[in-house]
């Protein structure tokens, strides 16, 4: 009897440990794609992204046009996460910040709730899926 419940209880530490690195990997992701949207770099971006995902095309050209036309600045508050090691469900609390390269250009300000699904494939996250894909539409910066 003894022997079962260190046993048990180190089976809970390493589940633990799991998710807690799963959480820390997936959080990377969002990491990595905010700090490519500042640095215009659309494949880095991109890479994010599981390229079977729904819109995954729609979504390339988007992102490509916001961040050819603007200055981007963003930050992603994680709000909800529920999941294992190989499936992670969030919803970001995302605020992107669309500037204009003209000196007294427009700022556009889009703030919503994004829902992603992750699967990690081999040892690496990618979204499956993210609505709404129109969040990084190109931004209307002509009023």
């Amino acid at each position: 009897m003894r022997a079962i419940v260190p046993s048990a209880l180190l089976t809970i530490v390493a589940v633990a440990c799991l998710l807690a690195d799963a959480h820390s990997d997936v959080i990377d992701v969002f990491t990595a794609m905010a700090a490519a949207l500042s640095d215009e770099n659309v494949p880095e971006f991109m890479n994010a992204f599981d390229k079977d995902m729904p819109g995954y095309g729609k979504l390339r050209t988007d992102v490509t046009a916001l961040m050819y036309q603007a200055y981007i600045s963003t930050s992603i508050e994680p709000i909800k996460e529920e999941g294992d090691d190989t499936t992670r469900k969030l919803d970001l609390d995302w605020f992107l910040q669309v500037r204009s390269p003209l000196q007294a250009g427009p700022i556009v300000h889009r703030r919503e709730i994004i829902h992603c699904e992750l699967r990690k494939q081999g040892k690496h996250w990618k979204i499956a899926s993210l609505q709404p894909l129109e969040f990084f539409a190109p931004a209307k910066l002509d009023k």
